[in-house]
């Protein structure tokens, strides 16, 4: 196999105005990239792993792939050229290297051709290799002794090796190994782990290989008093984060969660764990957990844009702690091209300080609804925030007035809506998944009977999906259905309307403009929802990307509704904060627009 050599070729005059050092420096640089100009290097006989290593550790080799990254100031006419000498040295060393890079593989005896040859002022390094018969595992004896020997963790980890007798011999699974049984003893208590005997025998003649590795774990820890430094909070809101007492056997994930849910508190600028082992009676640990406290005051703004919304400008005052006891205040406001709010929402920890809150909050709101609606709500609630079992679950009464105008309804209504959601987000990265789902259901309504207009009952239910397809390829799934039953649907408030079309619904298709129409021909909302869409996407560049898609999906005062059907390609950028769309789609019916254009920002699921 031939390997183009890399050009760099620079030249180097003197000037009075460099120092020694620096010119020194460029010509050496110089040498290097001269070098590179003036040899190449071909390796035949082994290819994709055993080909990567041994370019890797080739030191003839290195000079092909040696460039100068920065320019280097033209300084005189003077060139630097590698010796004769110095190519033959490296030439002489080159099967050495060959041999000591396949050895990780399990080729211990290859037999290498070797030449170098000079035409036309260039070095040509030619290797031929046969590695000949692989080394294989004859006999693997893995164990663990001490105080360990019988720990469930620890076996998990032995047991999980790819070492195993008639395989080849390779050095990557025995390290890989090692790492494992030391990672599991540190995880489990067992500090003082070592290995007894770690052992690779290998006979070259009968290209056999024997593994001994034995574990002894040495004593188990166990952790000591818990100590969290803070003085901001009533201790019994840390106690419920603290789940690890005294006795325990030591476990640094448990630290690590710790830790984390400290963090996440809000509570907190600095959360460092300081495992005090010198400090240890009698193998327990004392653990000290030093805090710094957070500002009391946040205060953030945020600039967007978004086709449904257009321009967005948000602005947030917090209150991270108004007392002891954990309580916090939040004021918020929005500016967009179709809604303006201003609320504040008053939390109260309950249980877990990360998870768990009761929040009483208030919400003044101007928003367009559909084609030409309008409306402005006033919305008081109180709800219940937790984690339950493996979902997010909340609670909530609100009480709603709204004053709307949409088609041929104009109404002021009064609600008092109690409600329930669950969700769930499980994903191998928030942000930017590659394999992860989430889903979200809700459940409410309200009774004439009490306080509200009217009667109904409405339940909703979204999910995403996304699988990785290639190595820079996503598959996104994400579907929608909802429905209610109602007593009088023209007193329903417009937040309680199903509407079809925008970014995140129906693309191809303006924002909330499908679904049922009045005798003026304006959009009112519907009684059933259905939306779904597949994509595919494909990181070209770096952060950037395109994909195709295919959205379907309507509102109706019927089950299933019409589906409108919408399809593209858009462009894909990775920001900091999610991903940033901008698709194109056409439309297939009931539409103005052949193509409409969307954009919009942020995480998949």
């Amino acid at each position: 196999m031939r390997r183009p050599a890399t050009s760099v070729i620079m030249r180097l005059v003197r000037a009075a105005a460099l120092k020694p050092l620096f010119v020194i420096a460029c010509i050496a640089c110089a040498a290097l990239a001269h070098a590179a100009e003036n040899i190449d290097v071909e390796i035949t006989g082994i290819e994709d792993e055993l080909l990567d290593n041994v370019t890797a550790q080739l030191g003839i080799a290195q000079l092909v792939t040696q460039t100068t990254l920065l320019p280097l100031p033209s300084v005189g006419e003077q060139e630097t050229e590698l010796t004769e000498a110095s190519v033959r040295s490296l030439h002489r060393a080159a099967p050495a290297e060959i041999r000591k890079a396949l050895q990780p593989f399990g080729y211990y005896s290859p037999i290498i051709k070797s030449s170098l040859e000079r035409a036309d002022n260039r070095w040509i390094a030619s290797y031929q290799i046969d590695p000949q018969k692989p080394t294989l595992v004859e006999a693997v004896e893995l164990g663990i002794q001490g105080d360990g020997q019988d720990n469930a963790d620890l076996r998990k980890a032995l047991e999980s090796t790819q070492l195993a007798t008639g395989q080849r011999l390779q050095h990557s699974h025995y390290e890989e190994t090692k790492a494992a049984l030391i990672k599991a003893a540190l995880a489990t208590g067992y500090l003082d782990a070592s290995f007894a005997r770690s052992e690779i025998r290998v006979t070259p003649r009968r290209h056999r290989a024997e593994i001994i590795l034995i574990l002894d774990t040495g004593q188990r820890y166990y952790f000591g008093d818990i100590r969290v430094d803070q003085q901001i909070l009533d201790p019994s809101f840390i106690d419920v984060l603290v789940k690890i007492e005294r006795g325990m056997p030591f476990n640094t994930e448990q630290l690590l969660e710790l830790q984390l849910a400290l963090d996440d508190s809000g509570m907190f600028s600095r959360v460092e764990v300081d495992i005090q082992r010198k400090a240890a009676e009698d193998f327990h640990i004392p653990i000290l957990i030093k805090t710094d406290a957070a500002k009391k005051w946040r205060f953030g703004t945020g600039l967007g844009f978004g086709t449904d919304t257009g321009p967005r400008l948000t602005l947030v005052a917090e209150r991270r702690r108004i007392n002891r006891r954990g309580h916090s205040i939040v004021a918020d406001s929005l500016l967009s091209g179709i809604t303006q709010s201003v609320g504040a929402q008053y939390k109260i920890p309950i249980g877990n300080l990360v998870s768990d809150r009761l929040v009483f909050s208030g919400t003044a709101t101007w928003e367009d609804v559909a084609d030409d609606g309008d409306s402005r709500r006033l919305t008081l609630g109180v709800s219940r925030n937790e984690k339950w079992r493996n979902f997010q679950r909340q609670l909530y009464i609100r009480f709603e007035r709204e004053d709307f105008t949409i088609g041929e309804d104009d109404q002021i209504v009064n609600y008092f809506i109690p409600g329930v959601t669950l969700s769930r987000l499980k994903a191998d990265n928030v942000l930017f998944p590659r394999r992860g789902y989430s889903w979200s259901a809700d459940m409410r309504g309200a009774a004439a009977l009490l306080v509200s207009d009217t009667t109904f009952i409405r339940g909703e239910a979204s999910g995403r999906a996304v699988y990785p397809v290639a190595e820079r390829a996503r598959a996104l799934f994400r579907l929608q259905v909802g429905g209610m039953a109602v007593e009088d649907f023209s007193e329903l408030p417009t937040t309680e309307r199903f509407y079809a079309g925008g970014d995140r619904s129906v693309r191809g298709y303006k924002y909330q403009t499908l679904g049922p129409s009045d005798e003026s021909g304006e959009n009112t909302g519907g009684r059933y929802l259905l939306t779904g869409s597949i994509e595919a996407d494909y990181l070209i560049w770096k952060k950037w990307g395109g994909a195709i898609f295919i959205d379907a999906g309507n509102a109706d005062d019927d089950f299933p509704p019409n589906l409108e059907i919408g399809a593209g390609a858009g462009l894909r950028w990775r920001t900091p904060v999610g991903m940033l769309r901008l698709d194109f789609a056409h439309p297939f019916s009931n539409s103005d627009d052949n193509l409409r254009i969307h954009v919009s920002i942020g995480p998949d699921l």
